[in-house]
C-alpha cells in the first residue's frame, strides 16, 4: 500500500516532482501512476507500443515531445488524427503559429486577413497553401498504386528533410503511422485531388488488416501491447478494437482526456468499461489521466527521460 504524503513544493527535477505526485491524490496520483506505467511498458522487451493522437496536438506544440517518443524507441505504432499529420507536414514546409486570445478575436475579420483560428492560435493560410503546394509535389514523386495510410506516409517522409518531422523521424526509425479517418483532413483532400490525375489509391483495410495480423502474431509469440491514448477519438477506438479478433487484450494502458464518462462519447470512455469488450482484463495495467493534453504528456516524457 503506498503511504500518502503532503506534496512540499521545492526547487526539483521534474521526475521527483512526478514520484511525490504518485503518492497524493486525484489526477496528481493518477499522472504518477500513468509514468510508472509508462516506465513499465518501455520496459517490457516483449511489448508493442501503441500512441494515440486526437484533437490538433501537433500545432498546439506537441510535435517534439512525439519526435522524442519516436527517437527513444517509446513508441512502434502511432494512430492519428488527419489534422496532426497535416500539420506536422506544414510545420516541414515553414507553417508558423501566433497565439491569440478566443474572446477577443472576430473570426470573419481573421478570415479577411488570411488567417485560420485554432483555438488560442492563428496559422496564416499561405503557410498552409504552401503546404499544400510542397505535398502535391511529393506525391508526383511516389508511384502510382494503392497505399495503406501508413505505407503512403513512410514514402512521403522519405522525402522529407525537417529533422522535427513526427512524418520523418518515423521513416527514419520504422515507426509506422496509421490515419484511420485519413480523408478528414487536408492531407486527405491533397491525396484526392492528387488521385484525380494519377493512379494514387488509399486502402484502409491495409491498415486494419496490418494491427489485428499484428496481434494474432502477437499472441502466439507470446508478446503484449501497450497504448498511451491522447484524448481519445478514432485513434483511440482503432487502437483498442486491434485487439479484438485475437482475443488479447492491451496489457498496459495509459489514457489523458478531459472528456467525462456519463454523456457516452467515446473519447469520455472509461477504462475500466473496456473490461466488458474484452480491450483489457483483470491483469492489464492502466489509468486515466483527467487533465488537457498539453499539460500532462509533456510532464510524462520529461518524466520518462530522466528515468532512463
Amino acid at each position: 500500500m503506498k503511504k500518502w504524503k503532503n506534496l512540499k513544493p521545492k526547487k526539483q527535477p521534474i521526475n521527483d516532482l512526478v514520484k511525490q505526485l504518485r503518492f497524493t491524490a486525484f489526477n496528481a496520483r493518477r499522472l504518477g501512476e500513468a509514468v510508472d506505467i509508462m516506465e513499465e511498458m518501455i520496459k517490457d522487451k516483449k511489448c508493442v507500443k501503441f500512441l494515440g493522437l486526437s484533437g490538433a496536438l501537433i500545432p498546439a506544440g506537441m510535435r517534439l515531445c512525439v519526435t522524442e517518443m519516436i527517437k527513444r524507441r517509446w513508441v512502434d505504432i502511432i494512430v492519428s488524427t488527419g489534422a496532426n499529420i497535416t500539420h506536422d507536414l506544414a510545420q516541414c514546409f515553414g507553417e508558423k503559429y501566433e497565439p491569440t486570445n478566443p474572446e477577443k478575436v472576430d473570426d470573419l475579420v481573421l478570415k479577411r486577413k488570411g488567417y485560420n483560428r485554432i483555438f488560442d492560435l492563428l496559422a496564416p493560410v499561405e503557410t498552409m497553401a504552401t503546404m499544400e503546394k510542397n505535398i502535391q509535389a511529393i506525391l508526383n514523386n511516389i508511384n502510382e498504386g494503392e497505399y495503406s495510410t501508413f505505407k503512403l506516409l513512410n514514402e512521403i517522409g522519405k522525402q522529407l528533410h525537417d529533422k522535427h518531422s513526427v512524418v520523418k523521424n518515423a521513416q527514419q526509425n520504422n515507426v509506422k503511422i496509421i490515419v484511420p479517418a485519413f480523408v478528414d483532413s487536408i492531407l486527405g483532400l491533397q491525396v484526392w485531388i492528387n488521385s484525380q490525375t494519377r493512379n494514387i489509391r488509399i486502402n484502409e483495410f491495409k491498415d486494419l488488416s496490418y494491427v489485428v495480423n499484428l496481434n494474432l502474431d502477437l499472441k502466439k509469440e507470446g508478446k503484449t501491447t501497450g497504448v498511451i491514448i491522447l484524448g481519445g477519438g478514432v485513434p483511440k477506438n482503432f487502437i483498442l478494437q486491434s485487439v479484438l479478433i485475437a482475443d488479447k487484450p492491451h496489457k498496459y494502458i495509459i489514457q489523458i482526456t478531459t472528456d467525462t464518462p456519463h454523456y457516452g462519447g467515446l473519447s469520455g470512455a472509461t477504462l475500466k468499461e473496456a473490461l466488458s469488450w474484452g480491450k483489457v482484463d483483470e491483469k492489464s495495467l492502466f489509468t486515466t489521466v483527467y487533465c488537457d493534453t498539453t499539460i500532462a504528456f509533456p510532464l510524462i516524457v520529461n518524466s520518462l527521460i530522466e528515468r532512463f
